[in-house]
């Protein structure tokens, strides 16, 4: 029987989300590029889309960091 090794691989980015975690991601996305618009008119939604879209990322691998139980040995 051959284990595999799920420590080392990084979560799924789309794993562990419930409904309120993907309205949460929506409408921070929305503010996020709202504001990026407001500032840099005729590209601020490309710049607030993926602005909004690293800090997701950053806070998803975060969260998913805290969550796991911590090693021991």
């Amino acid at each position: 029987m051959e284990k595999k090794d799920t420590m080392n691989k990084p979560p799924s980015l789309f794993t562990n989300l419930t409904a309120i975690d993907w309205l949460l991601a929506v409408v921070f996305t929305v503010i996020v590029v709202w504001l990026a618009q407001s500032l840099f008119p005729p590209w601020g939604w490309g710049i607030g889309l993926v602005v909004a879209l690293g800090l997701l990322y950053l806070a998803k691998r975060r969260r998913d960091r805290l969550q796991q139980p911590p090693d021991e040995g």
